[in-house]
């Protein structure tokens, strides 16, 4: 076995407890730094992870920028949160799914389909390849951005090229992205009505400041078939509104990175909302 060979291997002997830490290991880390550096410098190659939610998911690694996906380790909060509301033969959606490790981990517990919804066309290529490295699940593709209208828009692809947001969001305001296209934008009430989708039981949301919009254009999908809702939220009037929406809808909330009720304004930091109906 090649030397490179053994390196994108030797992640698969450390324990899943040891994944996230091993970057603050005194001797350990710094060995792994070097022989990532050294040896696998923008090395690409088929990864399938071997520990954490997304146990199962095969996925094209590039290293040294993509080490949390080569050890299952991705916003392993937000993940593990994720994984522990699918169940087995759920219809889920991952909205802004960005390079589709999130949809994996839906697929990996057991959800009978994942729609991914993402008008970034790099990010859509990445996740046609992830589709296609992983026939046994039900993954699929919306190239559009899920909003309140059915319209057309303004698309920023940021300075990081894999990030992106509709020129409307308020997130990052006042940078401006590093190119600009026009994108199809829908509303899932749409999608569905017109049966385009099968209705969510359950949605993770993550649009870089578009979130209510994403929830206008779902009220009826949300009053009718009540899913259970993961949404990255990017300001602390977004959470405002967000929380009042779905209260309006009988949901109870809670999120992932600290206790609710102790956020303000004064120390807010990107969370990830979790919303269930009552």
């Amino acid at each position: 076995m090649s030397m490179k060979r053994l390196i994108a291997r030797s992640v698969d002997v450390l324990p899943w407890g040891l994944r996230n830490r091993i970057k603050s290991l005194p001797l350990v880390a710094p060995l792994q730094r070097w022989l990532v550096n050294s040896a696998m410098k923008d090395t690409e190659f088929v990864h399938r992870i071997t520990a954490g939610p997304a146990k199962g998911l095969s996925m094209r690694i590039r290293l040294p920028e993509d080490k949390q996906y080569w050890t299952g380790t991705w916003e392993q909060d937000v993940t593990s949160a994720l994984a522990a509301e699918v169940a087995p033969g759920m219809i889920c959606y991952d909205i802004g799914s960005h390079r589709g490790f999130m949809a994996g981990v839906m697929a990996v517990g057991g959800a009978a389909e994942v729609i991914c919804f993402e008008p970034n066309p790099q990010n859509a290529e990445t996740i046609k390849d992830l589709i296609a490295l992983n026939p046994q699940m039900n993954l699929s593709l919306q190239t559009l951005a899920v909003g309140a209208a059915d319209t057309t828009a303004t698309f920023e692809v940021m300075p990081e090229t894999s990030m992106g947001k509709l020129s409307s969001s308020s997130f990052q305001h006042g940078t401006d992205g590093q190119t600009r296209i026009e994108v199809r934008v829908a509303r899932l009430d749409t999608l569905i009505e017109s049966q385009v989708i099968a209705p969510p039981d359950l949605l993770k949301i993550d649009i870089e400041g578009a979130e209510q919009d994403a929830l206008q254009g779902a009220t009826a999908t949300v009053g009718k078939f009540r899913p259970t809702l993961l949404i990255e939220v990017h300001s602390h009037d977004l959470l405002t509104s967000c929380r009042q929406w779905l209260a309006e809808r009988n949901y109870r909330m809670h999120v992932v990175q600290q206790d609710l009720d102790t956020i303000t304004a004064a120390n807010f930091h990107v969370c990830h909302l979790v919303a269930k109906p009552a």
